[in-house]
């Protein structure tokens, strides 16, 4: 019965190493493909053409507004004027 006990601790001992190892294995080559993939792209590049893709502005300055009509496209201008009280308490009465 013993033996059973010692069998059964063996495999799965066996089984965690195997998985260990898996583990390790994968982080070693991810990395790898991490490091070659930044090689080839070229980090300089990279940071340089992408932020100019997002920003056409450039340095960080936000886009302006388009010029137009204030108020026709309901961006800018001032609001529309506020419903008097009056007509709230009777509507609500």
């Amino acid at each position: 019965m013993e033996n059973e006990n010692i069998k059964k601790k063996d495999v799965t001992k066996e089984k965690i190493i195997l998985f260990v190892i898996g583990v390790l294995v994968g982080a070693v080559i991810s990395t790898a493909a991490f490091f070659v993939y930044t090689k080839t792209l070229g980090t300089g590049n990279a940071t340089s053409s992408s932020s100019s893709q997002q920003m056409p502005g450039g340095g960080g300055t936000p886009p302006e507004m388009p010029s137009g009509e204030n108020g026709s496209n309901g961006q800018g201008g001032t609001p529309p004027e506020k419903p008097s009280d009056e007509n709230n308490s009777e509507s609500n009465s």
